[in-house]
């Protein structure tokens, strides 16, 4: 009895999960691709993937590595839909060193959106990456990175093997306030706001040129009106 109620509710929960179709990235879900990574690499939570996620990121992976950027789509989104289309996104690359038989596969960007948790967005995105990878480049080893600190992600890579962790530290400094750099950041300022003082000198000038072209080719237009109109007189006889 007991099992079978287990199997009733597995059947249950399976019976609510919505459906989603991997399939390679097109030129049209670029914007949604970007938008939604940008709902996800905030500032506040993950400043490096926030300073790196741009929409060049994605349209430059897309033309130089379009066989691995891939995405998961909503089955049931229709354009009438108020649903997410695109649910979820992973854009990778192979890297094949030279002299080396060896060739790397490299998860750049995974995400999936909020309302799509627990769904396996992300676990069948990184499952169709690894498959093309392997099949058409015969990758021999996966790497992906993530912040330390995103503990669900470390969580989720660990379950999908990736179980060899290397510490990687990055390393920030604000110009602003570093002793060694200042002074560069404080000329090439310098030089911007020499450079607009003299753009605005010139274009002035040529304010000036053009406006005084502009009152001799009046004077030209109105002499030209004015002998005109005293030949027009002459031939009618009247002056």
């Amino acid at each position: 009895m007991a099992q079978e109620k287990r199997e009733s509710n597995s059947q249950s929960v399976s019976a609510q999960r919505r459906s989603f179709s991997v399939r390679t990235m097109e030129i049209a879900d670029l914007a949604e691709v970007y938008q939604l990574g940008a709902m996800n690499f905030k500032a506040d939570l993950w400043p490096m993937l926030y300073r790196s996620w741009d929409e060049y990121e994605v349209t430059t992976l897309f033309n130089t590595d379009g066989d691995y950027c891939l995405v998961a789509e909503n089955d049931d989104w229709t354009p009438n839909s108020k649903d997410q289309r695109i649910v979820g996104f992973v854009l990778g690359t192979v890297i094949s060193k030279p002299g080396s038989a060896w060739s790397y596969g490299y998860v750049l960007w995974l995400c999936s959106h909020d309302d799509w948790a627990r769904e396996g967005v992300a676990g069948k995105l990184v499952d169709k990456l690894v498959e093309i990878m392997v099949l058409e480049d015969g990758i021999r080893i996966i790497m992906a990175d993530t912040d330390p600190d995103n503990h669900r992600a470390v969580r989720f890579f660990n379950k999908k093997g990736f179980s060899d962790t290397k510490p990687h530290l990055y390393l920030s400094s604000n110009l602003e306030h570093n002793p060694h750099y200042a002074p560069l950041l404080k000329k090439s300022r310098a030089a911007a706001q020499s450079a607009e003082r003299k753009k605005k000198k010139k274009r002035k000038v040529l304010a000036s040129r053009w406006g005084a072209s502009n009152v001799d080719e009046k004077k030209r237009l109105k002499k030209k009106k004015l002998k005109k109109r005293k030949k027009k007189k002459k031939k009618t006889g009247k002056i």
